[in-house]
């Protein structure tokens, strides 16, 4: 079973509780910002327990969520009440070409997959889904600020437990690498490192032009030192 099919569940939320609504709200009011109103809905994609998507709602999006894991799902609608959310593989999105004015990815949710194909078909899917002109915000790592900090061995408590993650960067296939361990249970998280320039010439493959690039969610321009790569654009 790939890493991404077992490590999306209870122990997950519990480890990153503090990505909540409020940094929710901040993340919307950024893409409402930079994009106003659409006419139409946006696609969140790997949206999780469908955080953002209740916020985007809020701020008068027709929103909807999908993501690969039904226990983020269900926690979702649990907390968070009735949402339009939906089960999908990122690979093959089950929504009809040109269904979306707009579509958001946030926390790195992309890069997931060992082979280049299926991360560039990712983007062909994202591309396929949205009409011409529309928008979209990609929140994803900054390859060289997370080499920068890259911190080998880390404890934190959680309601649950303490937790020991090690991470490690591969330059074999370019990837980010953390054991997660808790109690007697082991996980990995993978997600491959991909640049500005890389990124770039796998959006523009798919009809996919970025317009702007920024290092957070206060609106500052990327920089190498940035602790974010966040790209926005639209579909040509």
């Amino acid at each position: 079973m790939a890493w991404f099919q077992e490590w999306f569940g209870e122990e997950y939320l519990e480890l990153y509780s503090y990505r909540d609504s409020t940094e929710a709200k901040q993340q919307v009011a950024f893409f409402c910002s930079r994009f106003g109103n659409l006419r139409g809905p946006v696609l969140d994609l790997a949206s999780g327990t469908g955080r953002h998507v209740s916020e985007l709602q809020a701020a008068g999006y027709r929103a909807v969520g999908c993501d690969l894991s039904f226990i983020l799902l269900q926690n979702g609608r649990t907390e968070y009440g009735p949402m339009p959310l939906v089960r999908a593989d990122m690979r093959s999105l089950p929504f009809c070409s040109g269904s979306f004015a707009g579509l958001v990815s946030f926390f790195t949710s992309f890069g997931y997959f060992s082979a280049e194909e299926e991360n560039a078909q990712v983007v062909s899917e994202m591309s396929r889904v949205m009409r011409d002109g529309a928008a979209f915000l990609f929140d994803y790592l900054n390859v060289a600020h997370e080499l920068q900090r890259l911190t080998d061995r880390e404890r934190r408590a959680t309601p649950t437990g303490d937790v020991t993650i090690e991470r490690w960067y591969d330059a074999s296939d370019r990837s980010f690498n953390k054991r997660i361990t808790i109690g007697q249970k082991r996980y990995l998280e993978r997600v491959r490192g991909y640049d500005l320039g890389e990124i770039t010439a796998m959006f523009t493959a798919s009809g996919l032009a970025i317009e702007d690039a920024f290092g957070d969610f206060d609106g500052s321009k990327y920089r190498r030192s940035s602790p974010r790569l966040i790209l926005a654009g639209r579909k040509r």
